[in-house]
């Protein structure tokens, strides 16, 4: 049963004030979805992410929320995997509201007994979609009752660009420094849920889905300080987003680049073993090579790859991987190093008490 004017509008303050106290982007995502839930009297509530991959647009279902229950986080998006999502085509209601970046109502089907309101959600004042909010609900949504999530996405989608102002480096777009040891460690020990994971608002935690294996690498580009003597610093930069752009484009949806400041870049992908992930970065390094930076030219990258391995840590991790980037740097450049083969053959040598790496 729907929710009265008086106390839609309540409960609208309480989850704009609660959600205005949250800093992580998964206890936003859960906060939003718990406040439509409760601030429609809605019957359901999902939330679809819009992914790019491979040229290709998915839907990914992030979360779901009943009541009477806990949210779910329905897909982990660092263990997707393509049969957990949908074909963009495969709901042209849903796609509509994508393609026209507005609000579709749907009344009840035989197969849905439900009213079903879609509701898009975008970034940068409107200009970004990256998702549809969906909310079933008994009676159809009002044009009140519209203003009142168009108000709670709106203010969800202003704290994701203030997030985004943190934690984004502001030349390339990609991650900075500040959310990668929260990928990290999320990336090496996933939380299961127990009957204590509900937190106060109550979001559950997501299970893991799959046992797939997390590889990090690091990129260096090659000679970059001729590029900024030669050409200036405004090339410079520009080789710096376009290398940013060649590395999106170049990995999957679910992994995640980094810049780590200078020409130093991170990737943390999602591989099945060792030699699949150094083909996905060698896949990268192959084409930036074959790239013709405008003005620059030709520019090559040295890059250097590890396994996050079980009692990692960041810290130690990227030291494996500097390592096998100084190791590509000193033996020609323009090439992939693995860590661990480089151990194997006996040109790095490893001290496991500490977890340092150092060249014979």
């Amino acid at each position: 049963m729907k929710n009265s004017a008086a106390s839609r509008s309540a409960s609208l303050i309480d989850h704009l004030v609660r959600l205005s106290g949250m800093r992580k982007r998964d206890d936003l995502l859960g906060g939003i979805t718990l406040a439509l839930l409760e601030t429609m009297g809605a019957s359901k509530v999902e939330v679809f992410s819009l992914v790019h991959d491979e040229n290709k647009r998915f839907w990914l279902p992030l979360t779901q929320a009943l009541p009477g229950r806990s949210v779910r986080f329905v897909s982990d998006p660092m263990r997707v995997e393509h049969n957990m999502m949908s074909s963009i085509e495969s709901d042209p209601e849903r796609l509509q509201c994508l393609d026209r970046v507005e609000t579709v109502a749907s009344t009840p089907t035989p197969a849905r007994s439900a009213h079903l309101t879609r509701f898009p959600m975008t970034l940068a004042e409107g200009a970004t979609l990256w998702g549809v909010a969906e909310i079933e609900s008994q009676q159809a949504v009002s044009q009140a009752e519209m203003m009142d999530v168009t108000r709670l996405l709106s203010m969800y989608g202003n704290m994701l660009d203030m997030l985004d102002y943190s934690e984004c480096d502001a030349l390339t777009g990609l991650w900075n420094r500040k959310p990668f040891d929260d990928l990290f460690y999320k990336a090496l020990k996933p939380i299961e849920p127990t009957d204590s994971d509900h937190s106060p608002d109550g979001v559950e935690h997501r299970a893991t889905t799959s046992p797939s294996n997390f590889w990090l690498a690091m990129v260096d580009i090659d000679h970059f300080k001729q590029v900024n003597d030669t050409y200036g610093h405004l090339i410079g930069d520009e080789v710096l987003i376009l290398v940013a752009r060649l590395l999106k484009t170049s990995f999957r949806a679910y992994d995640r680049v980094y810049r780590f400041g200078g020409e130093e870049f991170l990737v943390v992908l999602r591989s099945g073993d060792h030699d699949a992930a150094v083909r996905a970065v060698e896949r990268f390094r192959t084409n930036m090579a074959n790239y013709n930076f405008p003005q620059a030219g030709r520019i090559t990258a040295s890059v250097g790859v590890t396994e996050i391995v079980s009692g990692d840590s960041p810290a130690a991790a990227c030291e494996r991987a500097d390592q096998a980037v100084y190791y590509a740097k000193h033996h020609g450049r323009n090439q992939v190093c693995s860590e661990a083969d480089l151990v194997r053959r006996g040109l790095l040598k490893v001290d496991l008490k500490v977890g340092d790496v150092e060249l014979f």
